[in-house]
């Protein structure tokens, strides 16, 4: 995603360049200070916009996405991280010790899968099950059973509720984990084959050292 360190770059170049094309525009041209520092603005302005033209296109080429496709990606992502703010509140309200692990569980995979989707925009494509639906799930759910679960009220049909509650987010963790899964397939399949290669390299270099040590053997056994 954007850096914002770049705002603060560009300004860094372009008020200098304002600065300084304002005295040329004075001394060179004999403009006087106000429109010397009219023309001097529009510079610095154009440089500005300028240099975050080619940091978007860049960004855009890193990444192997279009504007349209990074700026519907970043809208997704904004989202997505409110509803993550929600669900790191819903904590506070849980009593249970084994509903808390449940719930971090599930908070832990949902940062991990915005966490590699952030880090590569493109990946969004391959996690779209769990940005438009399996996030909002978890949400809403974990906010239900976290209320439910506050309540003082003990009846059967609350705890019948909070069961169904609990075993549904127990499905949804099961789900969070195939979208994991899925988002990291390349990674898994990359590792794989460089795994085959290292294990393919590896058997090539002992064959000789086994071949020379059988050789060797052999020589033993005839003296």
């Amino acid at each position: 995603m954007k850096n914002p360190m770049l705002f603060i770059l560009r300004a860094m170049i372009a008020i200098p360049a304002a600065v300084i094309g304002s005295l040329l525009f004075m001394n060179q041209l004999g403009l006087s200070p106000f429109p010397a520092a009219g023309l001097a603005i529009i510079a610095g302005a154009g440089i500005y916009f300028g240099l975050g033209k080619y940091a978007d296109a860049r960004l855009y080429k890193k990444y192997g996405l279009t504007r349209k496709e990074y700026n519907f990606i970043l809208e997704n992502m904004k989202e997505a991280k409110q509803k993550l703010g929600r669900l790191k509140s819903v904590f506070v309200r849980v009593r249970s010790l084994s509903s808390l692990k449940q719930l971090i569980e599930l908070n832990r995979l949902v940062r991990r899968i915005f966490s590699v989707v952030k880090k590569e925009p493109k990946r969004f494509y391959e996690a779209e099950s769990f940005f438009y639906s399996h996030l909002d799930s978890v949400v809403e759910l974990a906010e239900k059973y976290a209320w439910l679960n506050s309540q003082k009220l003990k009846d059967s049909s609350v705890r019948q509720a909070l069961l169904e509650t609990k075993e549904t987010l127990n499905d949804l963790t099961r789900t969070l984990e195939k979208d994991l899964h899925k988002v990291l397939a390349k990674d898994i399949e990359h590792l794989t084959f460089e795994l085959d290669v290292a294990k393919q390299s590896l058997s090539r270099r002992r064959l000789p050292e086994a071949l020379e040590k059988g050789d060797k053997t052999n020589y033993d056994n005839r003296k």
